[in-house]
């Protein structure tokens, strides 16, 4: 029996526009596999390189614990900076072990050690647009890629002005414009909270908690400057707080403010969603095409970008709300005035 060997372990983003035809059945072809999302918010960008290909003889499981199967001994990575179809600078990747930058490898049939990525701490300029080439020394073969990169943008609802009420039957109004090369849109907002004991009167713990309240909101287009909005119901704030809290009788809490951080994504992340959908709805025998970016290989490179609202806070009205409504009462939130509802 013939194993595909599957060497780039893949999160999410992965599917994109169809550019490169590959003959996956042809055995011991070497396919390179990439996946990289350039992100000029950040303050270091990372690509994950790795490879695929036939085994005719052996096991597909022992094949994904030996790591030389999932990576190559040596590569050249550099990112290629244009502006006006000008060459203005190439910068060098460094090959490091995603667990010592943080990004630790998920659990599972593949290899947990080394986790290789390929980094860059170059401040990436959103004006350009950035060619990824890949070359394998041994043989000189080439994988490469292009992307754009996402621009700021800006946010009007909410801020750090504005004291955000949710309220039950009611819904609370975010708006921002879209970015230039964004094209689908998400936000997070986290909650921070201070919990202390009944029993224990010098315990004191800084937490928070982490709301996904949409991820795939989408602008008409790619141009930037868009009037965008989203309702946000009160009822699903009050839901979350109760799901995402646990239970304790011997704890109360402060609410104190709230980070809301907006994603966007590239629109071949927008494509990759579309694919999702269509082949959640595949009936059994069908099969939809491989798609790419990624020119004498498989994958995907596009770009997003993060924006923060740090530090924004909450009505007195939902403060009281979250302690006394009895979706929430159990969790102990303090009022505004700072006592326990009865």
């Amino acid at each position: 029996m013939k194993v595909f060997r599957l060497a780039a372990v893949l999160g999410c983003f992965l599917i994109v526009s169809c550019s490169t035809d590959f003959n996956v059945t042809a055995p011991w072809k070497d396919i390179t596999v990439v996946y990289g999302l350039l992100d000029q918010s950040d303050t270091a960008n990372y690509i994950k390189i790795g490879k695929a290909f036939l085994d005719p003889t052996t096991d597909a499981y022992t094949i994904a614990q030996n790591p030389d199967s999932l990576y190559y001994p040596d590569l050249n990575v550099v990112l290629q900076e244009f502006q006006n179809n000008q060459l203005k600078k190439t910068i060098t990747l460094e090959k490091v072990d995603g667990d010592s930058e943080g990004y630790v490898k998920d659990t599972g049939i593949f290899a947990q050690s080394p986790n290789i990525l390929y980094k860059t701490k170059e401040k990436l300029n959103q004006d350009s647009r950035y060619n990824l080439v890949i070359t394998e020394p041994d043989n000189n073969k080439q994988i490469t890629s292009s992307t754009s990169v996402i621009n700021d943008f800006s946010v009007f609802i909410p801020n750090t002005l504005l004291k955000v009420n949710f309220q039950k039957g009611s819904a609370f109004h975010v708006s921002w414009t879209s970015a230039v090369d964004g094209k689908i849109y998400g936000l997070v907002i986290r909650f921070y909270y201070t919990e202390y004991h009944f029993d224990d009167p010098s315990f004191k713990a800084e937490k928070y908690v982490d709301w996904t309240v949409f991820s795939s909101v989408t602008s008409n287009d790619t141009l930037g400057s868009e009037n965008m909005d989203q309702d946000i119901q009160g009822d699903g704030f009050y839901s979350f707080m109760t799901n995402a809290i646990p239970y304790d009788p011997n704890a109360f809490r402060i609410l104190r403010n709230s980070d809301w951080t907006f994603s966007v994504g590239g629109y071949v992340l927008y494509e990759f969603n579309q694919v999702t959908v269509a082949q959640q709805g595949l009936t059994s025998g069908e099969v939809l095409p491989t798609y790419t970016n990624i020119d004498n290989g498989i994958g995907l490179l596009s770009s997003r970008y993060h924006k923060t609202i740090a530090g924004v806070s909450f009505s007195s009205n939902m403060i009281d709300s979250l302690a006394c409504l009895s979706d929430t009462h159990h969790l102990n939130f303090l009022r505004s005035d700072s006592t326990l509802c009865p």
